[in-house]
């Protein structure tokens, strides 16, 4: 087959190895990490990319692919007209990650204090908290803006994300295994943070098969002229109006 595939940056590295591995031809295109912080510009600029694929009369697919979980309803409302759309039933792309949402749930359940979640594309592409989040610098922007008073309010407001969570977890993949740069970019996280460091293995499982042409129930297929939407049931995705559940 012939894919296209739209992807997080988030994913690059996991994905730019696993795409070379396929037996199909998969065409990337990349989406910049921080439209995850605006889930409206992020479904925008998605759509944008989808009808310039199915616009393009000098390239033809069997799928579009796409690199990206629910991420705060940032998809729901993604439309296609030509092709089918190949979406994995993932909140996140920490469940990509690790291969499986059982694998995450099973973590989520033995982490009950909660896990701020690292990776080497969220290193790269994110200065995380803990991670060149520069309070001073910060402040200094917060006192021009907003005053002292509420600056001093935001930078302590900001600081109590450790609250919710337990340990600063890397994921790390076998083929970045040896690359010390991301263990220890997660150390200096979890220690500025005060959070344990913690690293869980890594599983290609579930992007594999993105890549792979193997569709099956972990991922939901967007027939053309459906449109995505959230389903509020173990499934996550589904097509608008289907079984009346979305």
């Amino acid at each position: 087959m012939r894919l296209k595939l739209i992807g997080c940056k988030v994913l690059m590295r996991e994905l730019y190895a696993l795409c070379a591995e396929s037996e199909h031809v998969v065409d990337i295109e990349w989406m910049e990490a921080a439209l995850h912080e605006t889930p409206k510009e992020l479904r925008r600029a998605i759509q944008e990319k989808i009808d310039a694929v199915e616009g393009n009369e000098r390239e033809a697919y069997d799928a579009i692919l796409l690199g990206f979980g629910l991420c705060s309803m940032g998809i729901v409302g993604l439309r296609t007209a030509k092709y089918p759309l190949i979406v994995p039933r993932a909140h996140d792309c920490i469940t990509m990650l690790l291969g499986s949402r059982a694998r995450y749930d099973a973590l989520f359940r033995e982490h009950s204090g909660g896990v701020y979640w690292y990776s080497p594309g969220w290193i790269e592409q994110f200065k995380s908290p803990g991670r060149g989040y520069g309070d001073q610098d910060k402040y200094m922007a917060y006192v021009e803006k907003y005053g002292e008073d509420n600056a001093r309010y935001l930078i302590a407001t900001e600081r109590g994300w450790t609250q919710s969570y337990s340990c600063a977890t890397l994921i790390r993949w076998p083929m970045f295994a040896g690359r010390d740069f991301y263990e220890r970019a997660t150390r200096e996280a979890a220690e500025a943070s005060g959070l344990a460091y913690v690293e869980e293995p890594g599983d290609d499982a579930l992007l594999k098969k993105l890549v792979g042409g193997e569709w099956d129930g972990e991922f939901m297929i967007l027939r053309p002229g459906e449109e995505l939407a959230y389903s509020g049931d173990e499934r996550i995705l589904c097509a608008r109006g289907e079984k009346g559940k979305a």
